[in-house]
């Protein structure tokens, strides 16, 4: 059912959003080998949505995956009728995938439900080398029929280049004040960075085969920092807006990079460059201006075809979607299961992706010193970490699990382990519950974006109104207003104090504190993200007067 959207959304005015969006940004594609069994479809997802004055709750390529058979193998139940690839009698369909806590697709997705008419572009996440153009078609059609998605088909060593070595290798880290030690071999820079067009390419080729005058094109993420520059060139009157989910770094790091003048132009395509913080704006603006010498304000950069608008956007969660999930029966069950199993324990929680930027090892160091300095503590005290597994940082895993054993060893009693750790996610009802039942959430990355898992855990704590520990590189701590118990991920003695200041804390202090996050959380909600956004666009884009030189 579509209903009429919100005349007062601030995006009235467009008659259709094109928008590239790279959600499950931090997720490894699915090997060959395994792609036609339950893959998830979204890996490098790019959207094309089309507003107009209605409401769609249609899902988006997000939330689907591809299933398939092989001939002579079972038979697979399948929830729609499957097709067959004619080329090679394999069966597949396209089905929901009923995705984990993923925080910028739960907000991206609530925020799309502005929109009624939209198309996601997207790759797919899963080898397609073996495809034949029958079965690409028809996946093509399906996605597009019924999921308003378009594919774009890249190769294996396309998405090998780009995703597996240029993002995840050079980009993320560097972008995370990490200088990887690249190149790993001669040609390593360039054979990356082929593939990181050839990929941005063939996103413009898709864009372009469905733009229509009036669209706004919004691309989204660092892996597709490349594509507004080449949208502009073929499509020199659009109105595009870029948006980076990650931390900008400062002139210094930036301009190691080899291809640093390619990245800046690309992005300098937009009419509007979105940051998280004032911090990261502030280090785009000098960075253009040092990097290529253009001219800067406050506001943006004025370029030879025009001036290109850059803003700080703090991008939230829908509340009321993380409210109906929390309020589900199952979620209620699981939080009586663990205010009985922890009774009589002081309980803190963190979740994170075990990456160096991460900062576990550095929370589980300051729990340690914790511990050591509050033997009161010690068995009384439980740390739940859920790390989420990677493809990568293996050395990290030992190092992180040196630290884990040393704790249970040295604090653990045959009745109590001090630290309660998971090398992979957990289902989204369990973390809900695990946020709910906590005494304080200890987020300690060494940099970071918003870390929309801070939200959840605000939006979750109604009823106990615990503290929240939260570094002071994290983007959200300074949206936060004040709320947050901050620390220095790297000043061990901090961290500990904080867990002693946070468990010791007074209900009326965790209560002023609670209040000044909650209101920061609802105010700075997924959907005033997007409407402040796409109202921005076109504002930047009048700006422009439309001159924009195609050749960028």
């Amino acid at each position: 059912m579509r209903e009429k959207r919100d005349q007062k959304s601030g995006a009235g005015k467009h008659n259709r959003l094109l928008r590239n969006i790279l959600l499950t940004s931090d997720d490894a594609r699915v090997p060959p080998e395994t792609s036609a069994a339950k893959s998830p479809l979204a890996n490098d997802i790019a959207t094309v949505a089309r507003e107009s004055e209605q409401q769609s709750l249609t899902d988006g390529i997000a939330g689907l995956q591809v299933c398939g058979e092989s001939p002579g193998t079972p038979a697979i139940a399948l929830p729609n009728a499957a097709a067959v690839d004619p080329s090679t009698g394999e069966r597949f369909s396209v089905e929901h995938l009923n995705v984990g806590n993923i925080g910028l697709f739960n907000a991206i997705n609530a925020s799309l439900d502005l929109f009624a008419e939209r198309v996601w572009i997207g790759e797919l996440g899963v080898s397609t080398d073996g495809w034949s153009n029958e079965r690409k078609a028809a996946v093509s059609d399906k996605l597009l029929d019924e999921f308003e998605t378009l594919p774009v088909f890249v190769t294996d060593s396309e998405f090998e280049g780009h995703y597996a070595r240029f993002c995840k290798q050079l980009i993320w880290p560097a972008f995370h004040y990490i200088m990887p030690e690249v190149p790993h071999w001669h040609g390593w820079e360039k054979s990356a960075y082929e593939a990181t067009l050839a990929t941005c390419e063939k996103f413009a080729d898709r864009i372009v085969g469905i733009y229509r005058d009036g669209d706004i094109i919004w691309v989204n993420d660092y892996h597709l920092m490349l594509l507004p520059k080449l949208l502009r060139k073929r499509l020199p009157d659009a109105r595009i807006g870029f948006f980076l989910h990650i931390p900008f770094p400062s002139s210094e790091i930036f301009r190691c990079l080899h291809v640093r003048k390619e990245l800046l132009n690309g992005m300098l395509g937009a009419d509007l460059i979105g940051l998280q913080t004032f911090s990261y704006k502030r280090h785009f603006i000098q960075t253009a201006k040092r990097v290529l010498g253009v001219e800067g304000s406050p506001s943006g950069l004025t370029l030879e075809q025009g001036h290109v608008v850059v803003g700080q956007y703090a991008m939230g969660l829908d509340p009321v979607g993380v409210e109906d999930k929390w309020s589900n029966a199952a979620v209620g069950e699981l939080i009586e299961f663990l205010k009985e199993k922890y009774a009589g324990n002081y309980l803190l929680v963190g979740r994170d992706k075990l990456d160096h930027v991460k900062g576990v090892r550095q929370k589980l160091l300051g729990y340690e010193c914790f511990l050591e300095q509050n033997p009161d503590f010690a068995t009384k005290t439980v740390l739940i970490q859920i790390a989420l597994t990677t493809d990568e940082h293996n050395e990290l895993h030992v190092q992180v699990m040196d630290v884990v054993n040393r704790i249970n060893s040295k604090f653990g009693t045959i009745e109590h382990q001090p630290v309660v750790f998971f090398h992979k996610d957990i289902p989204y009802s369990h973390y809900l519950a695990l946020l709910s039942t906590a005494d304080a959430m200890v987020i300690t990355s060494l940099r970071d974006g918003m870390n929309l898992t801070s939200h959840e855990y605000v939006l979750c704590q109604r009823e106990k109104k615990s503290p929240l520990i939260l570094s002071e590189f994290v983007g959200t701590y300074g949206s936060l207003n004040g709320g947050a118990l901050g620390v220095n991920p790297m000043d061990t003695q901090a961290i500990a104090k904080a867990i002693k200041d946070a468990l010791v804390m007074s209900s009326q202090e965790k209560l002023d504190r609670w209040n000044l996050l909650h209101r920061q959380v609802l105010t700075n909600s997924a959907t005033s993200f997007v409407s402040s956004f796409i109202s921005d666009v076109e504002d930047a884009h009048a700006e422009a007067g439309n001159k924009h030189a195609s050749g960028g």
